[in-house]
């Protein structure tokens, strides 16, 4: 019976230890949690400067899933996958698998020993990123409101494209040409502008959008190059209000996003945001309101 017993444990070391050297398909992991939306943290990866890690470079990315960075630890080559990874319609998982290229049974075994000078940097590296999302949230918030209808306008519209995060400086870039418009023709204003996202490519990360500013409608007004006269339908959507820099505003998208999985709601691309204040006016931007209605099929 010890022989049998002492036969089986050392079929199972024999076993482990294959798995733990030749199987196993990455070297360790390090995980924390957040109640950050899965798109914020993906661009936090993104742009992420590193301080224990030298020459990142993305390998491999998938929107608001994950990211493959290479980088450099002292002498030797990595590969971190940034899984974002969710738990419910409001908490995500942050994990980092990592594996080295070509330097296998080296590592495994500094791990086995304890002795991994780059495991310690790396859960200092995910401590930082970890407090930064949290820092972050200083400067915006945001809250799902529920089912509602998106209002119908009639504006003056510029029809722009380009990548999400850019929306905003788009916005003020042709700004001016709208404005003019309103002046040029003496036209009332009814309510706030407004931007009307008409598709976004999840590959490209890109948005066609309209931005517009509500008028009262003059007979005669004329359209031009940039210029068109459209309606803006009303539409059932979900209503979430951000509060934050004009910048961001996608980030209610994001939370809106993780909530409908696990809802079960099936959302359009099609957003409409309604810019409540003036940025021209100062303040502090934690105080401006933007109205996100997503379109529910």
């Amino acid at each position: 019976m010890k022989k049998l017993l002492l036969g089986l444990l050392i079929v199972g070391l024999v076993g482990s230890s294959i798995w733990y050297f030749a199987v196993k398909p990455y070297d360790y992991s390090i995980a924390f949690t957040t109640n950050t939306p899965s798109g914020i943290i993906y661009e936090k990866i993104q742009y992420w400067k590193y301080d224990h890690f030298n020459n990142s470079e993305i390998v491999e990315e998938k929107l608001n899933e994950s990211v493959t960075h290479n980088f450099d630890f002292e002498d030797k080559s990595l590969l971190i996958d940034w899984n974002i990874i969710p738990i419910n319609d409001s908490v995500n998982q942050v994990k980092a698998v990592v594996n080295h290229p070509g330097n296998l049974i080296s590592n495994r075994l500094a791990l086995l020993n304890g002795k991994n000078q780059e495991q310690d940097s790396l859960k200092a590296e995910l401590e930082i990123l970890r407090k930064s999302l949290e820092g972050d949230k200083t400067n915006y918030s945001i809250e799902i409101l529920g089912k509602a209808k998106a209002p119908k306008t009639y504006c003056a519209c510029m029809s722009l494209k380009g990548p999400l995060q850019q929306k905003a400086m788009l916005m003020m870039t042709n700004i001016g040409y709208l404005s003019d418009y309103v002046l040029k023709h003496d036209l009332k204003m009814p309510a706030k502008p407004r931007v009307l996202v008409k598709s976004w490519d999840k590959e490209t990360n890109e948005i066609k959008f309209d931005f517009c500013f509500p008028i009262v409608n003059k007979e005669g007004l004329p359209e031009t190059d940039k210029i068109k006269l459209k309606t803006l339908p009303s539409f059932n959507s979900m209503h979430v209000v951000f509060n934050g820099n004009y910048l961001f505003t996608h980030y209610g998208w994001y939370k809106l996003q993780d909530y409908a999985k696990f809802k079960e709601l099936n959302l359009s691309e099609q957003v409409l945001e309604i810019f409540n204040h003036n940025p021209e006016m100062g303040g502090n931007s934690i105080d401006w309101k933007t109205d996100i209605f997503t379109l529910m099929r």
